[in-house]
């Protein structure tokens, strides 16, 4: 017979909130003078300055202990300069702002109005101060700043303080607008920061979904294009912003695990289409890569207004959000290149006779229609970077991914970053730019492929982009490992590795095994119908695969991605093995899972869980990689981190056994199972073992109440933990967790019950269910959880060789989380 025998409850009451560098303007302007102050550092002879105020004027610096120092009366406005140091002429090095002035590259002075005032923020321990620091006529502030109310002030510093403990859990973004008591308008002053949980995020706690929006969802039909007559799978499908909303809003990156978006360009594209590269097909801008506005949301994704929403819901649930940028090029029709042709190369078509993709990688056009943006021309470069402020600051966006890096002037780079620190990293929050410099893998030797990593590592650093996609990996081992298995786990833990040692050190990059510009993961992984790289109806396009081999290679390919450094970059579909040829094959309308089969369905409850997973494992995020075994078809590896350190198990071969864990281990993630130091590792599998794990409960009589839940967590997404614990000595069989809430607004419990065949001794198994909260709900409405730890299925003629018996309930105290 089947009998519940209750032995341990945990209740817990959710009360249900809302979830809500260097400087351009280095050198500075002294306040008490007006004067802008140019500084060098160094030993030298002599030190001199020209800029573009007076070139025939040259200005002789002073020397006091190794500084050299001059003052010079500027109006506003931008200037080259550069110093000569003993007669040769040299950037500023403390400057990485560049402009060309007669063709010719040099510093860039961007010098503010003297009479104007400025703010000045800082963010320590949750402590946030604002100074007012006056103009040259030094008078003081008229009045507080909005957002500033409750702040207290300080008159002898001219500060506010505020406690941003006292404000709501999410992103604040505070913009200082004010004048002093003579007038002059403060130059205004933006403060972005997050409360609570997501205060401690760092990029490397990524996992990135990428959108192509017009592919995604539709979750507005009313703003649906027209047709542009373009080729079967290159035309607009209607996916907007609001299916965005509602993919947020259902909980569904939750549930994978994600905490960053990237969505394709926002601006408004080219009505029309455009040849591809093929010279055959028509292709329409449902990508968002031919601009023709540079500030105007396209009407066929939504409204400004839509856009500024779906970036709220997000953060209230723990997102991020990062554009895409274009700086290569334009549409024909845009507005730019219809009234300033002058700022845009007329070169040659990029790949063609006589026109290398690399020598002319900064002039060439990708297509006749796409004119390249000419970055020395200083109105266009300034332009370009005033308006990807202009998006970051409208939309309270928190990072971008910039287009096509090597194809422009290196500072482009720089200035775009530089000025997007200035802007918005005022407190130290972090906004991340990704750069795309396609690159490839070049055989088997390092030193063949040291350009490949140093073309990279280029437009990397400090005062540059904080990451890009790894190329070099994803060339090196996504369809050699994985998809044509024709190297093996040597060969991917080698490459793995030397993705920790050849980047610039502290670069956040961004791993890959698919995306918008490669055939789907899953057709690639199809081997043997010869159609993956087909792009064309007409060429007979990749279908659904067939087989469990196909998905068994998807599930280590994302099981390696998820569990190794970096932010890794999740293509929208691919967690449940969308198909697809190259390009536009690739871009599929994304499915629900009302229309997955089963091996798609199984796939994704795989890759979801190594999401989940990431997202709580401080050890796959910020872990350092390391080799703990290498087979052909075996490897193994830690991720350690101080507070934690998990092991990585691939086996992509048959059924094998690993001796080298212990009895404090525990199996996170997969199906293999580990008895002592030994662990059976099932064939075709990925799994993930927690090292030194087992938290001990205090001791218990032996035959109490020896089936506990607790190391109850809950994170702003509403994503429940907890562990089901055995704190005896003798194993209990069929033990499991009954759950129940006390609200119908809020689910994400399963219909049953959940019970696992054996519980050793003084194991635990790790449980979590993602929450879904009606939008309905009220806010500060409070919710009981119920766990019941469990022993389910006792059958009667076993009973009197079961040493476990039903004992009283006993109770956790409620405390409001």
């Amino acid at each position: 017979m089947k009998s519940q025998l209750s032995i341990a409850v945990l209740f817990i009451m959710v009360i249900l909130l809302p979830m809500i560098p260097a400087s351009a303007d280095n050198p500075a302007i002294d306040s008490s003078s007006g004067l802008t102050e140019f500084t060098w550092s160094g030993t030298a002879s002599t030190v001199e300055l020209v800029g573009e105020w007076n070139w025939d004027e040259v200005t002789t610096l002073s020397e006091n202990s190794g500084t050299w120092s001059a003052g010079i009366a500027l109006a506003e406005g931008i200037y080259c300069y550069k110093f000569i140091v003993d007669d040769e002429f040299v950037f500023d090095p403390t400057n990485p702002y560049r402009g060309y002035c007669d063709n010719v590259e040099n510093s860039i002075v961007r010098v503010k109005d003297s009479s104007r005032p400025n703010f000045v923020s800082d963010l320590t321990n949750g402590q946030l101060s604002i100074t007012f620091q006056p103009g040259i006529g030094g008078a003081g502030p008229d009045g507080t700043p909005v957002g500033l109310e409750a702040a207290n002030w300080d008159s002898a510093t001219m500060t506010w303080s505020l406690d941003t403990a006292t404000l709501p859990d999410g992103k604040h973004t505070l913009k200082l607008e004010l004048s002093d008591t003579d007038g002059n308008q403060a130059y205004d002053h933006l403060v972005p920061f997050w409360v609570g949980p997501q205060s401690d995020f760092t990029w490397e706690d990524s996992l990135i979904y990428m959108i192509m929006t017009d592919r995604f969802i539709n979750g507005n039909q009313s703003n649906d294009g027209q047709s542009t007559g373009a080729a079967a799978g290159a035309d607009w499908l209607g996916g907007d912003l609001e299916g965005v909303t509602s993919k947020i809003q259902s909980g569904y990156f939750a549930q994978l695990g994600v905490n960053v978006l990237w969505l394709t360009p926002f601006n408004t594209n080219a009505q029309g289409t455009g040849l591809a590269a093929d010279g055959v097909h028509d292709v329409s801008a449902f990508h968002g890569y031919w601009p023709i506005e540079p500030r105007q949301v396209d009407p066929r994704l939504g409204t400004a207004d839509q856009l500024k929403e779906m970036v709220d819901v997000a953060h209230a649930a723990g997102i991020r959000v990062m554009m895409d940028y274009v700086v290569n090029h334009v549409h024909e029709d845009h507005t730019y290149y219809q009234n300033h042709p002058e700022w845009f190369n007329q070169g040659c078509i990029c790949g063609t006779e006589n026109c290398d993709w690399t020598e002319y990688r900064l002039s060439c056009q990708f297509t006749p229609y796409m004119p390249d943006v000419n970055w020395k021309v200083r109105e266009a470069s300034e332009q370009f970077i005033e308006d990807a402020l202009w998006w970051l600051e409208e939309f309270d966006l928190d990072g971008a991914r910039i287009d096509a890096v090597k194809h422009v002037d290196d500072l482009a780079a720089t200035n775009l970053a530089t000025r997007i620190n200035e802007r918005f990293e005022t407190v130290g929050t972090d906004y991340y730019l990704k750069g795309e410099t396609a690159m490839g893998w070049s055989g088997d030797n390092l030193a063949d492929n040291q350009f490949q990593y140093d073309t990279i590592n280029r437009y990397i650093g400090e005062d540059s982009l904080d990451g890009q996609a790894d190329f070099v990996l994803y060339h090196a081992v996504v369809d050699n490992v994985f998809t044509q298995e024709s190297r093996n786990y040597h060969h991917l833990d080698y490459w793995t590795n030397r993705s920790q040692d050849q980047y610039v050190p502290g670069a956040v990059m961004v791993p890959y095994v698919g995306s918008h510009d490669v055939p789907r993961l899953a057709s690639r992984s199809d081997r043997g119908t010869g159609d993956a790289y087909n792009q064309w109806q007409e060429q007979g396009l990749p279908g659904q695969p067939g087989t469990d081999d196909t998905y068994d290679r998807v599930l280590q390919a994302y099981g390696w991605l998820l569990t190794t450094p970096g932010a890794p970059l999740l293509y929208y579909g691919d967690e449940y093995g969308e198909y697809g040829g190259a390009d536009p094959d690739n871009r599929h309308m994304y499915r629900d899972s009302t229309n997955w089969n089963d091996r798609e369905s199984a796939l994704f409850e795989k890759i979801s869980a190594l999401g989940r997973l990431r997202i709580d494992s401080i050890a796959l995020k910020q872990g350092v990689y390391s080799t703990r075994y290498s087979s052909p078809d075996l490897l193994i590896y830690d991720m350690s981190h101080e507070e934690q350190t998990m092991s990585v198990i691939l086996n992509r071969a048959g059924e094998s056994t690993y001796y080298g864990f212990d009895s404090d281990d525990i199996v996170r993630f997969g199906t293999a199972t580990l008895s002592g130091n030994e662990l059976l590792i099932p064939a075709n599998s990925v799994t993930v073992v927690e090292l030194d794990a087992v938290v001990q409960p205090p001791p218990r009589d032996q035959d109490s109440d020896c089936l506990i839940v607790h190391n109850f967590s809950i994170n702003a997404t509403y994503f429940v933990g907890l562990d089901l614990t055995n704190t005896c000595d003798k194993e209990i069989h069929y033990p499991g967790v009954n759950t129940s809430v006390d609200n119908s607004l809020v689910s994400g419990f399963y219909d049953d019950s959940e019970w696992f065949y054996m519980l050793g001794p003084n194991m635990s198994y790790a449980m979590s269910w993602q929450l879904t909260i009606n939008e309905t709900i009220a806010d500060n409405t409070e919710v009981t959880l119920t766990f019941a730890a469990t022993i389910f299925w006792v059958v009667a003629t076993l009973i009197t060789v079961q040493w476990h018996f039903p004992k009283p309930l006993f109770t956790l105290e409620s405390f409001p989380f």
